[in-house]
């Protein structure tokens, strides 16, 4: 059991269930492994879990529509199991698994796949045609917002993230006053393969401008954006444009926004992302700026994992329209997505979420002092169960918000 335990820091994913077979949480690498958005996994059974997404995607029909084959023993001890996972896209993974009890009451059970054992062959996907920008190859302007607008409504029928990152390139003006505008076009180029190595979908990277570039995350939340958008400036902050030396050196400066946290529409999302690259601007540029709507009120309620059975998680300590933090001691990591329900003053029943985990938090045993830290982990919120409970969130704070009259704030990266 020491060498799984060993093994599980090098990982390929992540599921946490409970003992119903409802999928509590599922982190990034294995959306990156199977293709499902957690989006559309997590809350739901696992034998039922893909039927509703599959729909959406497009995908070809598979069946069986389980998660995996089999069952996931309950238990105090770990254990390895090997079991076999289906993909979106038909495939098949027959996996090592290591299969661990969570942290805190109830039956849940996190599952760590460890190897791959083998796969089905992978069928092939086609892009659409769509306008093109003829220096980079890119989306143009006017395909991008009918790609925005056709994202953003899905994104709402379906109740599911989407971000928008703004890209400028600093002082463009320079390198082609410097040395002359095919250098400047040279370097617009190369950006673009960055950009385009960023992404797995050429289809929602455009050029805006001459220096202005956009990149939309469908399923993103403000986490992934963040982490995104930090990649790409330091990315373009390391690469050596035309060929090495001082003057090759590029940087850029970017924006983000998210719905559903900071915008009711396409035209809002776009308008909340530029002014977050302009407040970037003005704090100096080669900088990523994430906005956010309001500031955070404290509420101390408790916390459930929202499955067949609710379970208490921990006690939230305070909330924002795009997210919470989770005063908890369960080992949920970074990356897993989780469905979660608890109580607001003032609003009848519990409201439910899906958030994503984007930062952990644990005491500093060295620091004895009042200002030693809660543990507990960041959430932010990627589906509401409902138009119902996002006004109930969005009612409450603004009570809260008028009483105290706090500033809107926002975020640096």
């Amino acid at each position: 059991m020491d060498a799984l335990a060993r093994n599980a820091r090098s990982t390929l994913g992540s599921f946490i269930v409970d003992c119903r077979g409802t999928l509590l949480g599922f982190d990034h690498a294995l959306e990156q492994l199977t293709g499902w958005p957690a989006l559309d996994v997590v809350g739901r059974h696992k034998e039922l879990s893909l039927a509703a997404a599959r729909s959406r995607s497009g995908a070809p029909a598979i069946e069986p529509i389980a998660l995996y084959d089999g069952s996931i023993p309950m238990g105090s001890t770990p254990g390895s199991l090997e079991l076999t996972l289906r993909c979106r896209d038909g495939r098949q993974l027959d996996v090592e698994t290591l299969v661990r009890p969570l942290n805190g009451p109830g039956d849940r059970m996190l599952v760590t796949v460890l190897r791959m054992l083998s796969r089905s062959p992978l069928r092939e996907t086609a892009f659409g045609d769509r306008g093109r920008d003829p220096l980079t190859g890119l989306c143009d302007r006017r395909s991008f917002a009918a790609r925005i607008t056709a994202d953003f409504a899905a994104a709402s029928s379906a109740a599911r993230p989407l971000s928008l990152i703004l890209l400028d390139v600093d002082h463009l003006r320079s390198v082609n006053d410097r040395e002359g505008r095919s250098a400047g076009d040279a370097v617009l180029r190369e950006l673009s393969d960055i950009l385009r190595a960023a992404s797995d979908d050429e289809e929602r990277i455009a050029r805006l401008g001459d220096d202005d570039f956009a990149i939309l995350l469908p399923d993103g939340g403000r986490g992934d954006a963040r982490q995104v958008a930090a990649t790409l400036r330091l990315e373009i902050e390391r690469h050596c444009f035309l060929g090495d030396g001082s003057a090759s050196r590029v940087t850029a400066t970017l924006g983000t926004a998210s719905f559903p946290g900071d915008a009711d529409d396409a035209r809002e999302l776009l308008a909340r992302a530029s002014d977050a690259l302009a407040e970037a601007r003005t704090l100096g540029r080669n900088r990523v700026w994430c906005y956010v709507r309001r500031s955070r009120v404290p509420v101390q309620v408790p916390v459930y994992f929202d499955g067949t059975d609710s379970t208490l998680l921990g006690y939230m300590r305070d909330l924002s329209p795009s997210g919470l933090f989770l005063q908890t001691t369960a080992g949920i990591d970074v990356g897993m997505r989780c469905a979660l329900t608890f109580p607001l003053p003032g609003h009848e029943g519990r409201v439910h979420v899906v958030g994503r985990v984007v930062r952990t938090v644990t005491p500093d045993l060295s620091d004895a002092g009042a200002d030693a830290r809660i543990p507990g982990v960041g959430i932010e919120f990627e589906r509401f169960g409902g138009s119902g409970d996002r006004y109930a969130i969005d009612s409450f704070l603004h009570g809260k918000e008028r009483l105290s009259r706090r500033p809107e704030t926002r975020q640096s990266v």
